[in-house]
């Protein structure tokens, strides 16, 4: 659940002046006792925080800030319903108390009803149109859904109420990347990683963007940073090794694919492209010793069975071993002209 805001005292002091059926006398100690409340939420002392509360709802019934504090502390204390009962009977003291809607929209989303917690995150930005926590909320949940054009829209209204706001930077750019419309995602992750350089998911979309678009150096640097921030990821380690063998830089290729294997030993391609490295720095026993591995992990690897037949063929000289490769990879679908003519020619 998304972090609380909690209000200010003295704005729901004066809303229990005006609402409460009581005599007012009553205010400072209620007063006192939503503050006692809130000590015991700030040190996550739920139960001890339920009683004053309690006790100052007693005073007041309308005292909407003692509902809102209650809500939140059902929802610590695992008790959704009676939570959603106190946020109810906060707005419904109080009808313009847009965080009691965004934290009530929270507990519907904790339950697993959307549609309540729309209708309460949007009854938030009704009442304050420029709420940026309602907005931001709203697109969380869209997000969540998996509801690309509800997400979008949100995430682009949350832009406008704060322009570097990274969670809608990244939401933005990553459903338009989903639609196919990647030149409009650009601008957003690149905004992303300027104000939050240490944002290892931006680094990784701009990383992707520009493999997809053939930006080699760049997607280069993006995945440094990504490997830089944070050292336990397979996929742009991998994605490093890709990248340079593209542009024949064979011994950082290497040491890529030895990250990925240090993280996942058991990877079939990751041994399969170390042994195509090994095979270019003129390794040849390492690249067999991989392409071998990727083989015990996978005997369906086509294009293990085709790297150790080059090997043997062009590397070692041993044509019949060879050929029982070779064998292998047409067997599995393998469709390389040359091989198939020369199993053609041998008779095999």
């Amino acid at each position: 659940m998304s972090p609380i805001r909690y209000t200010h005292f003295f704005l729901f002091c004066t809303l229990l002046l005006i609402l409460s059926p009581k005599p007012c006398t009553h205010a400072g100690e209620a007063q006192d006792l939503l503050a006692q409340a809130y000590t015991a939420y700030q040190h996550n002392q739920w139960s001890s925080a339920k009683a004053p509360l309690e006790r100052a709802i007693h005073l007041y019934p309308n005292y909407a800030e003692a509902h809102h504090l209650l809500g939140l502390i059902l929802t610590q204390l695992h008790q959704p319903e009676e939570a959603i009962a106190a946020l109810q009977q906060s707005v419904k003291t109080y009808p313009s108390f847009a965080q009691a809607y965004v934290d009530l929209g929270f507990v519907f989303q904790d339950l697993g009803k959307f549609e309540q917690a729309e209708q309460a995150f949007r009854q938030a930005s009704n009442i304050y149109p420029k709420y940026l926590e309602s907005w931001t909320a709203l697109a969380a949940l869209f997000d969540q859904q998996q509801e690309a054009t509800k997400a979008i829209d949100t995430h682009r209204k949350v832009l406008e109420l704060a322009p570097y706001q990274a969670d809608s930077l990244y939401g933005l750019a990553f459903w338009l990347v989903q639609q196919g419309h990647l030149e409009q995602a650009q601008p957003y992750v690149e905004q992303l990683t300027a104000q939050n350089p240490h944002h290892v998911n931006g680094w990784l979309m701009t990383g992707s963007l520009a493999q997809q678009t053939n930006q080699t150096e760049k997607a280069i640097h993006a995945y440094q940073q990504v490997v830089t921030l944070q050292q336990k990821l397979v996929d742009p380690y991998f994605n490093l090794g890709i990248l340079y063998q593209q542009q024949e830089q064979y011994t950082e290729a290497a040491q890529a694919f030895k990250n990925v294997l240090r993280l996942d030993q058991d990877n079939p391609e990751a041994h399969i492209n170390l042994g195509v490295v090994y095979t270019a720095l003129a390794k040849l026993k390492q690249a067999e010793e991989h392409y071998q591995t990727a083989l015990a992990l996978n005997p369906r690897l086509s294009e293990a069975h085709y790297n150790l037949g080059l090997l043997y063929e062009f590397h070692y000289n041993v044509p019949k071993k060879a050929l029982e490769y070779y064998k292998e990879y047409v067997k599995l679908g393998g469709q390389d002209e040359r091989i198939a003519k020369l199993l053609k020619k041998v008779g095999s």
